[in-house]
């Protein structure tokens, strides 16, 4: 297997100096404003997050991201390239169950309710944006605008229609968003999804949005629903 297979989007990463001395020599002047911001990244050891892929990206590399707390309505993004071999730790995104006392009081609740409803289903949630983030560093990235951004990667068919109706379900209770990922890393919005009159449908011929580490692109549903194993 290649190095970087890996490595997913939404996949948190701890650096090593080395990567970090990296970042902090590599980005351009304009970012200055940031470093100080990176100093206590790095002090903390908060981790960064596997974006896709650059074209000009090494096959030991792994192009990872910095979302920063937002300032004055404005959400820094910053990317940058590491070498594998500088990585220091590695996991996928984090559970929904992990992060819910980091939530606004008022989503907790209801955020318990849906990580119990998916866990009867045999469903894992996983959360990254905004709720990852203020969990993992302490820092206020929720506002009155923000959401609950999940995602989840169906084993079946059938896991994949009942992710989909939790998801509808809690939705109406409060401001949900995410991706589905199949099982060859394939993401869809599962909201782009949703406008089917169909969810489940393998001759669908409609085409979605698909982002994996590679590349984004047009595919028809009927190919990532054959992906799936078929509910028994």
């Amino acid at each position: 297997m290649n190095q970087t297979e890996q490595f997913q989007r939404h996949d948190l990463v701890w650096l090593s100096a080395q990567a970090w001395d990296a970042i902090m020599a590599g980005q351009p002047p304009h970012h200055d404003r940031f470093m100080a911001v990176f100093q206590c990244w790095q002090q903390q050891e908060w981790p960064a997050v596997v974006r896709r892929r650059d074209a000009a990206a090494g096959d030991d590399e792994v192009c990872i991201g910095f979302a920063l707390p937002p300032q004055d309505g404005y959400k820094p993004k910053v990317a940058a390239t590491v070498k594998i071999a500088h990585i220091l730790e590695h996991q996928s995104a984090l559970s929904l169950n992990s992060v819910i006392n980091a939530a606004p009081a008022p989503w907790q609740e209801t955020l318990r309710q849906l990580q119990i409803e998916a866990s009867v289903a045999g469903i894992r949630f996983r959360v990254y944006g905004s709720l990852a983030m203020q969990f993992l560093t302490g820092q206020t990235y929720i506002g009155a605008s923000s959401d609950v951004d999940l995602l989840f990667r169906p084993q079946d068919q059938e896991h994949l229609v009942t992710g989909l109706a939790l998801l509808v379900q809690y939705q109406k209770q409060m401001a949900l968003d995410g991706e589905i990922i199949f099982p060859q890393d394939q993401a869809v919005a599962w909201k782009e999804w949703l406008l089917s009159d169909s969810v489940l449908d393998p001759d669908n011929h409609q085409k979605v949005l698909v982002k994996d580490l590679q590349q984004v692109r047009l595919m028809e549903k009927r190919d990532l629903i054959h992906t799936l194993a078929i509910s028994a």
